[in-house]
Formats: C-alpha cells, sequence, structure tokens
C-alpha cells in the first residue's frame, strides 16, 4: 500500500462567511506556504468582491506562515485599505505575531486579539 502524500494532511481548508454583510470571514486550517499561495488569495478576492467594510483572516488555527502566504495577505490589505477598509487577521501565534511585528506588516493588517 502506497504512503500517503504528506503534502495532503498539510493542505488548507478554507471556509468564507459574511456577518453582517459588512464583515467578511475567512477561517484557515493548515499551512499557508508557497504551494496554497493561489489558494488563499482566491478566497481573500472572493470575500473582498462581497464589498465588506472588515474583511477578517482567521488563522489562529494556522500552523505554518511563509513569505509567500504573508505576500497575499499584505496584499490583500493594502486593497482593502484603498477602498476604506481593513483587514484583520486573527493570529495566536506568537511566533506568527513576531513575524508580522517584525517585518512591519502589522502597520497595515490588523492584529487581533
Amino acid at each position: 500500500m502506497p504512503s500517503p502524500d504528506p503534502r495532503a494532511t498539510r493542505s488548507p481548508a478554507f471556509a468564507l462567511e459574511t456577518i453582517e454583510e459588512r464583515i467578511a470571514v475567512v477561517r484557515v486550517v493548515g499551512e499557508l506556504d508557497i504551494g496554497s499561495a493561489d489558494a488563499l488569495r482566491s478566497v481573500l478576492d472572493k470575500a473582498e468582491s462581497s464589498g465588506p467594510e472588515i474583511l477578517r483572516l482567521d488563522a489562529s488555527e494556522v500552523a505554518f506562515l511563509d513569505s509567500t502566504a504573508l505576500g497575499v495577505i499584505l496584499a490583500s490589505a493594502q486593497r482593502m485599505a484603498a477602498r476604506h477598509g481593513r483587514l484583520e487577521l486573527v493570529c495566536e501565534s506568537p511566533a506568527m505575531r513576531r513575524i508580522l511585528e517584525l517585518t512591519m506588516i502589522s502597520r497595515t493588517v490588523h492584529l487581533l486579539p
């Protein structure tokens, strides 16, 4: 029997919901890296297209975040800011928060909690 593909267990799962018509929430479980950047970009684009004031990316169950995923998140935050909205990132990992603060992405992306 062939062994399972290790990448299959790392692929993130996304869920999109709208709260009170002005907040779009994207929940992510898994790892955000170069292999999942296109999927992340796609779900964020879909969430943005509904015109929310706030786009909340719930990454509280994200185990790993690389620079490619950071770029996708930053680009989305910049698009939201350009139309007077904001991107909020729910991030409970101290290591991920440190990266966001060291790279100054936290100036554009609103970190929660």
